[in-house]
């Protein structure tokens, strides 16, 4: 990930000598009981882009880390489990790096990795729909030019699902 352009643009902004770490969240739902009911829940995982994927996608690298679970019905507990990531990010963390060396790193979300009904539920589409433009089910696929969301308007919609 850090050969990204986005990655050395962020990275410049910062004096010398403080460093981003780029987090990587992913989520995907699963069922957590069939004894009691059919529990559902959002585990939400957690690695850094400045691990090499090679060495990230391997379970036994132990790399993604589980940071909670988010319950079906209340996804707005997401703001409380990124709550010390978020204000790591305004103010930097001092780390203990792997050449032992303190340094103030920034952990900023750089990705979210979900399936596409959870894309869906995201961008507050229904499934049939594109989460990231406004092309009809119909023409998905086809090579079409669409208008992207807009972040107003998905604001509004959670508003009102707030409101009832």
């Amino acid at each position: 990930m850090w050969t990204a352009d986005w990655w050395w643009d962020t990275q410049k902004k910062l004096p010398i000598g403080l460093t981003i770490a780029a987090i990587i969240l992913s989520t995907d739902k699963t069922h957590l009981s069939t004894f009691r009911g059919d529990k559902k829940a959002w585990p939400v995982y957690l690695t850094i882009g400045n691990i090499d994927k090679d060495k990230r996608h391997k379970p036994t690298a132990h790399a993604t880390v589980l940071i909670g679970y988010l319950p079906v019905a209340k996804l707005d507990n997401y703001t409380e489990i990124l709550a010390p990531i978020v204000e790591a990010g305004k103010d930097g963390v001092d780390v203990v790096c792997a050449d032992s060396f303190i340094r103030r790193v920034f952990p900023l979300l750089a990705a979210y990795v979900a399936d596409f009904p959870e894309q869906c539920l995201v961008a507050c589409c229904k499934e049939s729909y594109c989460p990231k433009c406004l092309v009809t089910p119909e023409k998905r696929g086809l090579f079409v030019k669409s208008l992207l969301h807009d972040e107003e308007h998905t604001k509004v919609i959670l508003e009102h699902k707030v409101s009832g």
